[in-house]
């Protein structure tokens, strides 16, 4: 008898342990009193126009073409929010998840093609820019280009020393006006090309996002966030 009882007892610490694990890893653990922002971008540019679906809401009914950026977006918060950027005939073109909190700004973005077509996500922080200034951050999504790049100024000035593949930099301040960049390879230092960024605002905040065309080329695009 005493047997049985710690095996009962063990069964039933077990499937305790089983039942929190399960619930701690329940997709869609949605928060009902909480609420998030959230942009949504397309920034694949093979993809068809896109619908955008998180946690089963229809946030983005259809037609995201690529460099498309959506309004901020109120929707329930929550953990492990199944994201789905989805073709006009309903099929899925790319799948994730999103974690999230209460009161949060995100941008959601579907990036890439083929086999490594994802969704990525970055919080964002929209407090305005210092006076004068531009805030702006760089985020690497090029699959073509070297895993790791850095960025100058036109000057020779380094913007940033590194920034990897499906990673941001942070946010910076530049002047208004036109930028002018450098990338080159983090690794061997060759140069992947230089781009002038036109037409900032000042106290305005910024996404330039690398990324590769259709053709291939390295490019790069902008999300305005106010």
């Amino acid at each position: 008898m005493k047997t049985s009882k710690i095996t009962h007892q063990a069964f039933i610490a077990i499937a305790l342990l089983f039942s929190a694990t399960f619930y701690s890893c329940k997709k869609n653990n949605i928060d009902d009193t909480g609420q998030f922002n959230l942009k949504v971008v397309n920034a694949s540019a093979t993809s068809t126009p896109q619908s955008f679906t998180l946690a089963g809401n229809i946030l983005v009914p259809g037609g995201l073409k690529y460099q498309d950026a959506t309004d901020y977006i109120s929707s329930p918060s929550g953990t492990r929010l199944v994201a789905e950027f989805k073709n006009a005939n309903g099929s899925v073109y790319a799948s994730g998840e999103i974690f999230t909190a209460n009161t949060i700004s995100q941008t959601v973005y579907l990036v890439g093609q083929g086999s490594k077509t994802r969704i990525k996500y970055f919080t964002d922080n929209l407090s305005a820019p210092n006076s004068g200034k531009v805030k702006i951050k760089f985020i690497h999504f090029s699959d073509n280009a070297p895993a790791n790049i850095r960025i100058k100024d036109s000057s020779g000035g380094e913007l940033q020393n590194n920034i990897t593949r499906n990673e941001d930099t942070g946010y910076k301040f530049v002047d208004p006006g036109t930028l002018s960049i450098q990338l080159s390879s983090t690794s061997s230092g060759d140069s992947l090309g230089a781009f002038n960024i036109s037409g900032l605002q000042s106290g305005k905040i910024y996404d330039f996002y690398f990324t590769d065309a259709a053709d291939g080329r390295l490019t790069i695009n902008q999300v305005l966030h106010n």
